[in-house]
């Protein structure tokens, strides 16, 4: 872990706005009194925060050599790794937090996941001396005192071990007709899906041979790249006394970076986590969730096939990073590379990804405009739900 000196300018209960993409928290961070920034506020970071490469080229940041970066999830993604030769200084949520010689990474394609910019992300040695409670529903990030935070009435308090720096979690999963797997979870505000289980425990429990698995898929992009695995709609899962009916998981097929790590067993994302209020205690080990109001929605997924990012600097131009076999995108004869250009009408420089991903989680025939080097082809995309 990076030395580091923080300093609270405050320990009163602070309340800021932040977006979120992708599932996704980004929230403002000021870097040596620059301009506003956009980090993902990333639970996954279990080290010191990160500055994106690009961002420390325009902030004029001088960096030792770079060295090929090995870790994250993923794989493809050319990345490499500095860290900065001075201190740099970071303001978020009200705190100012010093860190000596920050890695500095390449998050240029992790940009184009995320359908906007990632100037950093906002790691284990911020989130170990707060409480932080995100509200998913009204974008509003409040940092409690630690030492004055009460969970709410009737709130579910799950224990974390943070021995790793990773916040982890007690759950199971149980697929159809099957009994409850215990598991512990990474729980990852820096990811968009709902869990992905990783490769050892997925070949330990035979998850691949699972009824109804669709097989070999593109799965989602992390610091590392592309990560692949298979899709199911388990039965159960479970998470400290919190249930979730019928979720879409993934079974890891990477045999590189984090999903191929035998311990934890997987990693719970945005996708479950922006069902509810939730509050990062880890001056206490524990993590509470409120649900919001009302009957949960069903997990969904693409419907599409594809895997689409978008292109920096403006992320107005939405291309396809990924075609799964036999899937709807398959069918229509997309290939890596299309651009997007309209769908039903709606041209991509009116829409962000987030919105584009979405039109493509439901079961209805799309009419794409398609850009293929300097052909403009008319495509007809029958979504479907595959899983």
């Amino acid at each position: 872990m990076f030395p580091l000196l923080l300093v609270l300018l405050a320990h009163s209960t602070v309340a800021q706005p932040f977006e979120i993409y992708s599932n996704k928290p980004f929230v403002q961070v000021k870097v040596n009194g620059s301009a506003p920034l956009s980090f993902i506020l990333d639970t996954g970071n279990n080290a010191g925060s990160i500055i994106a490469r690009e961002c420390a080229e325009r902030l004029k940041l001088e960096r030792g050599a770079e060295a090929r970066f090995e870790g994250g999830a993923g794989s493809g993604a050319d990345v490499n790794v500095s860290a900065a030769k001075q201190a740099v200084h970071l303001e978020a949520l009200g705190d100012t937090m010093t860190v000596a010689e920050p890695r500095v990474l390449t998050l240029g394609h992790v940009s184009a996941a995320e359908g906007r910019r990632c100037d950093g992300l906002l790691g284990f040695d911020f989130h170990s001396r707060h409480v932080i409670e995100i509200d998913y529903a009204r974008s509003v990030m409040t940092m409690h005192d630690p030492e004055s935070y009460t969970p709410p009435a009737g709130a579910i308090v799950v224990p974390l071990n943070l021995d790793t720096g990773w916040p982890i979690a007690r759950g199971s999963i149980a697929v159809k007709g099957g009994t409850p797997i215990p598991c512990d979870l990474l729980i990852d505000t820096g990811v968009r899906f709902t869990l992905a289980l990783f490769r050892p425990f997925s070949e330990k429990h035979k998850l691949y041979e699972t009824p109804g698995t669709l097989h070999e898929r593109v799965i989602g992009s992390g610091a590392a790249g592309l990560s692949h695995g298979d899709l199911c709609r388990v039965q159960t899962l479970t998470l400290g006394s919190a249930s979730f009916a019928n979720p879409i998981v993934a079974f890891s097929r990477d045999t590189s970076g984090v999903f191929s790590m035998d311990g934890p067993d997987g990693i719970l994302g945005g996708e479950v986590l922006r069902r509810h209020r939730v509050t990062f205690d880890y001056p206490h080990q524990r993590m509470i969730l409120e649900p919001y109001p009302g009957k949960p929605a069903p997990f969904e997924n693409d419907m599409s096939g594809m895997f689409l990012g978008s292109e920096a600097p403006e992320f107005r131009k939405i291309r396809v990073l990924a075609v799964n076999a036999q899937t709807p995108a398959a069918e229509a004869k997309l290939q890596v590379g299309d651009e997007i250009v309209s769908i039903d009408g709606r041209t991509s420089s009116n829409l962000t990804l987030d919105q584009a991903r979405a039109l493509l989680r439901e079961p209805v025939m799309r009419r794409l405009e398609v850009r293929r080097g300097t052909q403009v082809l008319r495509v007809r995309l029958a979504a479907r739900r595959m899983v």
